[in-house]
């Protein structure tokens, strides 16, 4: 049987498995472990780790007693993550952001879903587990000098330097060196103080390795035109101006004009930061964007439609049915309903 559940059940069932004494909760110094049973969800365990101001690791085991869909529609998170799966599966949508991705033993992702919603799909009896570092941009960089801002991913650059955090998400390969790195994190010879720094020392070189991957991929590997961040850069700023003027975006050209990069650069570069086209991505976007005001119910079907760009209200009801599988009429009607 599958279950489906959303954060705030996920919540309650916590709370109330903690009170049942089911699932029980420890404070060691730095470290806070949950370990036991989710009602008739899941077997748990976890161990946060505060390693530095900005800084946490989590080891993270799971395993589900029946088939799960787990619906996540408050991610209001303003950190960035890496997460390393070391065994099991999930496959999870993050609606407007990517489709459904399989995430799986070998790999690891890094991502920032701040106002993204979830959709995760769990498999009953298979054992997943992961080490996931959770970093806060402004705590943690705080220190570091313009020069060295200039080194880290430009997502993570703007989140220090403005404090917003743009939603982002990508794949990686565990590497070699990356799965010597886990393998210490997991076999950790020490207590107390000096497990925080030597865990604190295995981050940083996750860290240190993903930066380096990160650079190889999106610049050498992918052969970005121009070869450096700045470029990168001027990527981000075209996408914000698109998702800026929903309804009157600029041209391709205008839009290269605006950003200070040609239109060739433009057209290359967006499809290899973003996986798609930017009118793609701009056409994406404002259909998600149409699903949320259509599930605030406080406006009509063209309303919604002319608010987010869409000069045709029978294109939109086309393009909105390919998409999320019904018309925006029917998706509002069932959402007044379930008000």
């Amino acid at each position: 049987m599958t279950k489906f559940i959303t954060n705030t059940d996920w919540e309650e069932l916590w709370a109330e498995s903690e009170q049942n004494g089911q699932l029980s909760c420890q404070l060691k110094g730095f470290e806070t472990i949950h370990q036991g049973k989710i009602l008739d969800i899941c077997h748990t365990y976890e161990c946060w780790t505060e390693l530095r101001s900005g800084l946490f690791i989590k080891i993270h085991e799971k395993e589900f007693i029946n088939d799960l869909v787990w619906i996540r529609d408050n991610l209001d998170d303003t950190e960035f993550g890496l997460s390393f799966f070391l065994s099991g599966k999930v496959r999870i949508e993050r609606h407007g952001l990517t489709d459904k991705t399989d995430e799986i033993v070998g790999r690891y992702y890094s991502e920032c879903n701040c106002d993204i919603k979830e959709t995760e799909w769990w498999k009953a009896g298979e054992k997943f587990s992961r080490i996931y570092l959770k970093i806060e941009p402004q705590q943690f960089f705080q220190s570091f000098g313009e020069e060295e801002l200039e080194q880290i991913p430009i997502f993570l650059r703007q989140a220090v330097m403005n404090g917003k955090v743009q939603p982002y998400y990508q794949q990686g390969e565990i590497t070699q060196q990356m799965w010597q790195v886990l393998c210490n994190i997991l076999k950790c010879p020490y207590q107390s103080l000096m497990k925080r720094m030597y865990l604190e020392s295995q981050a940083m070189e996750l860290m240190t390795l993903y930066f380096q991957q990160f650079q190889e991929q999106e610049i050498s590997n992918h052969n970005f035109p121009g070869k450096n961040l700045r470029d990168v850069e001027r990527i981000y700023q075209a996408k914000e101006i698109l998702l800026g003027n929903l309804e009157n975006p600029p041209s391709l050209i205008e839009l290269a004009q605006q950003v200070g990069i040609n239109e060739f650069k433009l057209k290359r570069g967006f499809r290899q930061v973003f996986g798609t086209s930017a009118f793609k991505y701009l056409h994406n976007y404002r259909l998600e964007k149409a699903k949320q005001l259509l599930a605030l119910g406080e406006m009509k079907v063209e309303e919604v439609a002319f608010r987010v760009g869409f000069d045709s209200r029978s294109y939109f009801a086309l393009a909105f049915r390919k998409k999320f599988g019904l018309n925006p009429k029917q998706y509002f009607q069932d959402q007044k309903k379930s008000l």
